[in-house]
């Protein structure tokens, strides 16, 4: 076997404190690189910190002058995006994103020939909030609190009123 001409006296030691500043500074690039610049641009979903805008279902001043929410519909409102939306879209038309994958179409509750399972009354709509309908995808939502079905009702019933708005 061919001994180790490598002498331990010769040899010298690994530079660490450079290997360390330079890992250090690398993992500062690619922080800077992937999440810095491309927020700056609103490029990824990180930017959108630094860019400081309201979220998409926010309404505008404007536009809460024109709707007019009583403080009781605004607050359902935010409680109806909260629980509702993913089924039956922001304004209740049924178009939510989880809605394509029902068997059957939620009912758009801005039109008038809409047909309600269990009606569309503020007592009856309770019973489905709370009991969600038998036989179909429309679970409880028992859980919630009580205070929110109430004002989740109330803007239900706006939207039922001022269809013509939305």
């Amino acid at each position: 076997m061919p001994k180790n001409t490598r002498n331990s006296k010769n040899s010298k030691p690994l530079p660490m404190k450079i290997i360390g500043i330079s890992i250090g500074l690398l993992f500062i690039l690619i922080v800077v690189g992937v999440m810095i610049i491309p927020a700056f641009f609103d490029k990824n979903p990180v930017g959108s910190l630094f860019n400081n805008q309201p979220a998409p279902w926010a309404l505008s001043p404007k536009e809460l002058a024109k709707f007019n929410y009583s403080e009781s519909e605004q607050s359902g409102r935010g409680y109806f995006i909260e629980y509702c939306a993913s089924c039956h879209g922001p304004t209740g038309k049924g178009n939510g994103p989880l809605s394509v994958n029902l068997k059957k179409r939620i009912p758009n509750f801005l039109s008038p020939s809409a047909k309600y399972i269990n009606g569309f009354e503020k007592d009856l709509l309770f019973k489905t909030i709370n009991e969600g309908i038998p036989n179909s995808e429309m679970p409880k939502f028992n859980y919630i609190p009580q205070l929110a079905k109430e004002n989740i009702v109330e803007y239900l019933l706006h939207l039922k009123k001022y269809q013509n708005m939305y």
